[in-house]
């Protein structure tokens, strides 16, 4: 499974409510942060609504673990 690499390239003002809680689920706090995100078509959508305020990319880095399976690793 791949990877999405955004990143934050337009401010917050003046962006109504719902899509900063958008920007804010993928991860993104400020201009030009960027995260590395699973290739999910709920991720694919969250990137669709913001479109006019981020760039994305697929990257072959492996896609980010979960907090669960974080903790289940280190249980063993």
């Amino acid at each position: 499974m791949a990877a999405i690499q955004v990143k934050l390239v337009r401010g917050l003002s003046r962006v109504p409510a719902p899509q900063r809680v958008v920007v804010r689920g993928l991860g993104l706090k400020k201009t030009n942060s960027t995260k590395i995100l699973p290739d999910t078509p709920q991720t694919l959508g969250m990137i669709a609504k913001v479109a006019y305020l981020v760039t994305w990319e697929r990257v072959d880095a492996p896609p980010p673990q979960g907090r669960a399976a974080r903790k289940k690793a280190a249980a063993k």
